[in-house]
């Protein structure tokens, strides 16, 4: 007895374990970013948090000796910005680069997320200002910075020059659309994609379906990934003889990228298979990004790789090796198998895995079924495990972890099986989530006013406490017209006041006509709005998300002190709202020495503004 409610303590103990690394909440996280912006203000807004999310999904790496062996071979990286320490000889070794220009060690910087911050920011800051950039540039203008930050051989290859250029677009990929996570949100931002690539290379970036032909050195795509007769996806045109990826793009104006012919290397695979049949597809994890998978191909020591890897936040297919040959990625089984990777990391696959990525990977997986003659229903249905589970031959759809002869757990505990074997047999269909047009701000300070009476939103008597209602009133600078605006995800924000820090929320549920008040912050629908455009001169209106009514004022009122409530939308002006930056000097100043105070009181290292 005593003996199985140990096990049982122990078991729960592992799961507990494994649910904090999954999540990993980074508290402050959200203060380390304002202190790196107000730093180093050479850096435009949205940036930094994009990169550090596009690199670990706003994790902090720390892989463990026993992660050193994984099935791509890539080089293990560390912390928010997935930076190498060792690169293999073929990778920089970014994070030495960026722990030099800060004075401080890699284990400092491994141990600290707010030094990974601050220190990255000063890299990319000093990189700006060796340049010919305007301090005010947008952050389309500051893409070229990450170039710096790469981890991508300068060997001016096609292949290396692509994988740059999909290490950039991913970045800017979820500026665009934003993101959610325990530590951090940010709100989608306007991207303008013809600043940062020409045509014909974003059609490549974005296309459903790609190829980088190891036998005939060639990246093309095409614009359907699955064809409706089921022969293979992978069919284009091919131009000779180009060597720039750049040139390439840019010389050809229609709806097919060519070819560009590139230095494979030949270590990394077998030509042909020997004359054994293709029966089976193992799924992997690369360890690593989409970009840095496709990079890896070139490394003439890496001696591993994989047919196909398929990018996490949409889905997009690259072909690495043409599955008539041997791609190295599963030991002895290399001879039968089709080896499909996937972007990210088995340990935090909950933020990798995607439905994109599973819709694009079994459309991929059933379409070599087909092809082949393997039966889709044979894939592997059961619990996903963090260990090795090996499986009968008779599995012909299975993880790298259920194959005997070798020690690899990939894609681990996070990857649904069940899901993705409905998906390989057509029977999933995603629930289509209605689309709403709302509108996303940066996070930061404003002044509400109302289009109707042109007064302001403030507090009554300009307080702060508990159960304060929400007036109107004209402009005079103080705090409590000043209104803080902080994403929460899937376009709502909460709406905190700046004299107190309490929400402004809605009592009463759905019931018309009840005047907004403040209370303590609270994780309730009651506190979150959403914007919405109300006409073409920049007129909004707020919806809260627990009563979907609007934010109005009682009876069209132009008088001061005049109630601000909810009501349902009728398009009328008092309704409409426009929004205005107000950040408030007092916080400026306030924030400066908060920061400064952080410097003077931190026993770590701190890397120093330029």
């Amino acid at each position: 007895m005593r003996k199985r409610k140990l096990l049982a303590l122990t078991t729960v103990g592992i799961f507990l374990q494994l649910l904090v690394q999954a999540q990993q909440t980074i508290l402050g996280l959200e203060t380390y970013f304002e202190e790196a912006y107000w730093r180093y203000p050479n850096i435009p807004k949205g940036v930094l948090e994009a990169a550090a999310y596009s690199a670990s999904r706003l994790t902090n790496l720390q892989p463990s000796a026993g992660q050193a062996d994984v099935c791509t071979g890539m080089p293990q990286r560390y912390g928010l910005y997935a930076l190498i320490e060792n690169g293999h000889g073929y990778f920089k070794n970014n994070l030495l680069t960026v722990c030099r220009n800060s004075g401080i060690t890699p284990e400092q910087y491994k141990k600290d997320v707010r030094l990974q911050v601050l220190a990255v920011a000063k890299f990319l800051s000093r990189e700006a200002s060796m340049r010919p950039l305007d301090i005010k540039i947008n952050a389309e203008g500051f893409a070229v910075i990450f170039d710096k930050l790469a981890e991508f051989p300068d060997d001016s290859s096609a292949i290396n020059k692509y994988a740059l250029a999909l290490y950039k677009y991913d970045i800017y990929d979820h500026l665009r659309s934003g993101f959610t996570t325990p530590s951090l949100k940010r709100a989608p931002v306007k991207v303008h994609w013809e600043q940062l690539f020409p045509a014909p290379l974003l059609r490549k970036l974005q296309a459903p379906a790609i190829q980088v032909h190891a036998a005939k050195d060639s990246v093309l795509f095409q614009a359907i990934p699955v064809n409706a007769d089921g022969t293979t996806v992978f069919t284009a045109n091919h131009i000779p003889d180009i060597s720039n990826i750049h040139e390439a793009t840019e010389a050809v104006e229609s709806d097919y990228t060519p070819a560009i012919y590139i230095k494979a290397n030949a270590a990394n695979y077998q030509s042909g298979r020997n004359g054994t049949k293709i029966s089976h597809v193992t799924i992997h994890t690369a360890q690593g990004s989409y970009a840095a998978a496709i990079s890896w191909l070139r490394n003439a020591n890496a001696h591993q790789s994989a047919h196909y890897i398929v990018r996490a936040s949409d889905g997009q297919i690259t072909q690495m090796v043409k599955e008539h040959d041997m791609a190295l990625h599963v030991h002895t089984a290399n001879a039968y198998t089709v080896g499909v990777e996937h972007e990210g990391y088995m340990e935090y696959g909950n933020k990798w895995y995607s439905d994109k990525m599973y819709m694009a990977s079994a459309a991929l997986v059933r379409d070599i079924c087909i092809r082949r003659a393997i039966d889709e229903r044979s894939c592997f249905r059961g619990p996903a495990t963090t260990a090795t589970s090996f499986q009968t031959a008779g599995v012909h759809i299975k993880g790298h972890q259920h194959y005997s002869g070798n020690a690899h757990a990939d894609p681990g505990k996070y990857w649904n099986w069940n899901l993705y074997a409905d998906m390989l047999l057509e029977k999933y269909v995603k629930d289509a989530d209605p689309e709403v047009a709302f509108k996303t701000i940066p996070n930061g300070i404003y002044r509400i006013t109302n289009v109707n009476s042109k007064k302001v939103l403030n507090t009554r008597d300009c307080a702060g406490h508990p159960l304060t209602k929400i007036t109107q009133g004209g402009w005079t600078g103080r705090d409590c017209e000043r209104w803080r605006f902080e994403y929460a995800g899937d376009g709502w924000y909460k709406i905190t006041s700046l004299v107190s820090g309490r929400a402004m929320e809605v009592p009463g549920g759905s019931r018309e006509n009840v005047q907004i008040y403040l209370k303590d912050i609270k994780d309730q629908d009651c506190q979150l709005w959403r914007i919405l455009e109300a006409g073409s001169k920049g007129e909004l209106r707020l919806v809260n998300k627990a009563s979907g009514k609007t934010l109005d004022v009682f009876g069209g009122s132009f008088n001061n002190g005049a109630a601000v409530l909810q009501t349902a939308w009728a398009g009328k002006s008092r309704q409409k709202w426009t929004l205005t930056a107000a950040p408030s000097k007092v916080m400026a100043e306030e924030d400066s020495h908060r920061f400064r105070k952080v410097q003077l009181d931190s026993t770590e290292a701190m890397p120093a503004a330029n």
